[in-house]
């Protein structure tokens, strides 16, 4: 199995359980996992994320920890749905 399909797998359980009993950490986990598949998807490597986005991320490790969730700020959110070109409100429309 690749990364790609784990990580949807992953995310649509994640959501199902969200939906059952919302919490906060469970959500950046959902949050920076949505934004790791779009990643995997567009076969863009961490190290051009950073690259790219040097003002949020200062090393690889740093979007790593956005993307398990560990440090899910709003500031990395929204620089990463620009640089993906990801509209926020679907992931949200989802989890309502």
């Amino acid at each position: 199995m690749n990364k790609q399909i784990k990580t949807d797998y992953m995310i649509k359980g994640m959501v199902e359980d969200f939906k059952k009993k919302p919490n906060q950490k469970l959500l950046d986990q959902i949050i920076g996992l949505k934004f790791k598949h779009i990643r995997l998807k567009k076969d863009i490597t961490a190290e051009a994320v950073v690259q790219d986005n040097k003002i949020y991320f200062k090393t690889i490790y740093s979007l790593y920890k956005f993307e398990k969730g560990i440090t899910t700020t709003t500031a990395k959110l929204f620089a990463l749905s620009k640089y993906y070109k990801y509209d926020i409100t679907q992931l949200f429309e989802r989890l309502n």
